[in-house]
């Protein structure tokens, strides 16, 4: 038995898909970016997105010893039972860049950033759900053939109560709380996190990978896009977000179960697309690939480190060459490494 979790060993010859994922978010025109990594449950994603972290990671400046770029990971079905979305995402981005600051400035940056964050989930918690002042942002773009009516009705809706979500707290003498900058709505929130990420020196970008998005409900589904796009899409950054497409623009339909497309249906599909810039679709395996796949599982159980590499190498290079056929087996292992021993 192998337990179901991601590895970054890739045993899926997943090198293509990679190899795109890296040239997308290693390009500095393309930035800031939204890459989709779709595909079928249990297809690879969470794999394919380490594997992806780990080649990012190991690309340095000279001899500097960080990478120039910033990793997240982030899940935010780990999060929606107990915590706003948004603040979680958020404060995880923050942890990462305040890792990264070496001046004063930078530090009372992160300061005056994450006291915005603190704000907002208490907004959150008093029944504020500063989701909604995403409508007048999104609507437009997202639905450019929406009914005016419609469009009409939802936003006035918004407007009563998103302006006060957005003014930021006083205390009783008409004067800034003390929680390190909560004077910051969310412009000034973009433009200051936008400096911030600027001014990383070694730092070309801050790469944020979400997990598990297909296993949340509606709102947290919406609300992770709303956190991206209202506050963290700035110069200088990038996002991975692995979904089964089918699955999210089900739940996205579930959030505006009155928004429907002209010709019947939901919001969903439109929704994806006007977030998603880069799309990176997972293949389903092939009879060889899934052969070869078993192959390498049973190969890394029975054999010692040196072996594996030895017969991985020879996997990949089968692989590159376009053999149309199972990349590896008993045979191939026999080749590689002399007599096999075998058990009935």
């Amino acid at each position: 038995m192998w337990a179901d979790n991601e590895t970054d060993v890739d045993l899926l010859g997943f090198d293509f898909l990679v190899d795109a994922l890296v040239v997308a978010l290693t390009e500095p025109r393309l930035l800031p970016l939204t890459v989709g990594l779709l595909g079928d449950w249990g297809s690879g994603k969470s794999s394919l997105m380490k594997i992806t972290q780990q080649e990012l990671l190991e690309i340095r400046a000279g001899n500097e010893t960080q990478s120039c770029y910033a990793c997240v990971e982030f899940s935010p079905w780990q999060y929606e039972d107990y915590d706003d979305v948004k603040v979680a995402l958020m404060t995880k981005v923050l942890d990462e860049v305040s890792q990264r600051t070496t001046e004063k400035a930078q530090q009372e940056q992160v300061s005056r950033l994450r006291g915005f964050v603190q704000n907002l989930g208490q907004w959150g918690r008093k029944g504020g759900r500063l989701a909604l002042t995403a409508a007048p942002l999104l609507l437009p773009t997202v639905l450019p053939d929406i009914d005016p009516t419609l469009a009409e009705g939802m936003l006035a809706g918004v407007a009563g109560g998103a302006g006060r979500l957005l003014e930021e707290p006083q205390d009783a003498t008409g004067e800034d709380d003390d929680r390190g900058g909560a004077r910051l709505d969310a412009g000034r929130f973009r433009a200051e996190f936008a400096e911030l990420v600027a001014s990383l020196d070694g730092t070309d970008a801050v790469v944020v990978f979400i997990d598990d998005l297909d296993r949340c409900l509606p709102g947290t589904v919406v609300d992770t896009f709303e956190a991206i796009r209202l506050f963290l899409n700035t110069p200088k950054t990038a996002y991975v977000i692995a979904a089964n497409q089918a699955v999210v623009e089900s739940a996205i339909d579930s959030r505006y179960p009155q928004l429907q497309q002209p010709g019947g249906g939901g919001i969903g599909a439109n929704y994806l697309e006007k977030m998603l810039q880069i799309k990176v679709v997972i293949p389903p395996l092939a009879a060889p690939e899934a052969d070869t796949y078993v192959n390498l599982l049973l190969a890394e159980l029975h054999l010692d480190d040196e072996q594996f590499t030895a017969v991985l190498g020879e996997t990949r290079g089968r692989r590159a060459a376009g053999v149309l056929q199972v990349a590896f087996n008993l045979g191939v292992a026999g080749e590689v490494l002399g007599r096999v021993m075998t058990t009935v």
